[in-house]
């Protein structure tokens, strides 16, 4: 089956290239890559498409559509034809996804502050995180992600969206206040049931703990204010434990030394790494612009025993983000 995917519009140059670039390696690295036999880029009506052979046999439509639908370079998807009967083509048949985000997507994009990552990277980066490990099969199901630089929250609303337990950790304490204020005040605007359990009695750092959803079908958003590199303590009583399926992380971009990176992951890297579960993975993101890939291969595997996957499509995902970042990069690592 040859399908025809567009490549989500951006309003921004920038952004439309990023996007661009990150499509084909995305969709290499979902599920669906061991059953592609070609990826082609081209243009439809002024539009950018990837041109896709599927084998249905080895993958079929309706599991194909739930996959293409949570891909975030990907916006349509189309049935592709060169010729019908006597009609050049050509010619597309809208393909309909079988995909409701378990909250809106919009949770993700309507907030906004200073330094927030776009919201179309962060998706892929999640994605990477999901597929690259041993749950690449249950990337459609309910798994558990932590975000231990947690920021603002926008990871961790695109894991709840995609069906996820997400869980966040973050040191700065307003970051993490302002986040616990936008996610209910979110939720009560837009009806979603949620329970907020009551943990100020805790003595040992600040944890917001929600039960997004409707009975017998509820997803855990967790907040912590702490250091991560004690994550392992913080989240230790939430429900199902400190295990993760994935740990995703987009670190300071500021940092610009290999030194300064070392230095932030160095205790932080041996924590994270017993959190995850067998099969789990560790993706980071980096301000690549000085700190070589190489150098960052070199700490994951002095200070971690995780399997660094340094092949295509892993080695894909560098790409310009503006005039300062000209190179950010995304690194993978498997608990073995």
């Amino acid at each position: 089956m040859k399908i025809a995917l567009k490549i989500a519009p951006q309003r921004s140059t920038q952004y439309a290239a990023m996007t661009a670039t990150l499509a084909a390696p995305e969709l290499v690295a979902s599920p669906l890559g061991h059953a592609l036999s070609a990826i082609t880029p081209t243009i439809l009506a002024g539009q950018q498409y990837l041109l896709v052979t599927v084998d249905e046999q080895r993958f079929p439509l309706p599991a194909m559509l739930d996959v293409l639908a949570r891909l975030g370079t990907i916006s349509e998807a189309y049935e592709y034809f060169e010729l019908i009967g006597e009609v050049q083509g050509p010619l597309l048949r809208p393909l309909e996804p079988h995909y409701t985000p378990f909250v809106p997507l919009g949770m993700a994009e309507a907030r906004r502050y200073k330094g927030k990552t776009n919201e179309i990277f962060t998706r892929i980066l999640l994605n990477v995180a999901l597929c690259a490990g041993g749950y690449n099969a249950q990337f459609s199901g309910r798994l558990r992600v932590l975000d231990p630089l947690a920021g603002g929250g926008t990871t961790l609303f695109l894991a709840l969206a995609a069906g996820h337990d997400a869980f966040g950790i973050e040191v700065e304490r307003q970051d993490v206040e302002t986040t616990a204020a936008f996610t209910r005040q979110y939720l009560e605007n837009e009806s979603i049931p949620y329970k907020e359990i009551d943990e100020r009695g805790r003595r040992a750092g600040r944890r917001y703990h929600f039960e997004i959803g409707h009975r017998g079908n509820t997803r855990v958003l967790v907040l912590v204010h702490a250091d991560s590199t004690h994550a392992d303590v913080h989240l230790r009583e939430v429900a199902g434990g400190s295990r993760m399926h994935a740990i995703v992380g987009d670190l300071p971009y500021g940092i610009q030394h290999f030194g300064e990176i070392s230095a932030l992951l160095d205790k932080a890297l041996p924590v994270w790494e017993n959190l995850l579960l067998p099969g789990g993975t560790l993706a980071l993101a980096w301000n690549a612009t000085r700190i070589e890939r190489a150098s960052m291969i070199e700490l994951l595997e002095r200070q971690t025993r995780l399997k660094v996957r340094d092949e295509p499509p892993y080695t894909q995902f560098a790409h310009v983000v503006d005039r300062v970042i000209k190179k950010r990069d995304i690194i993978v690592g498997v608990k073995r």
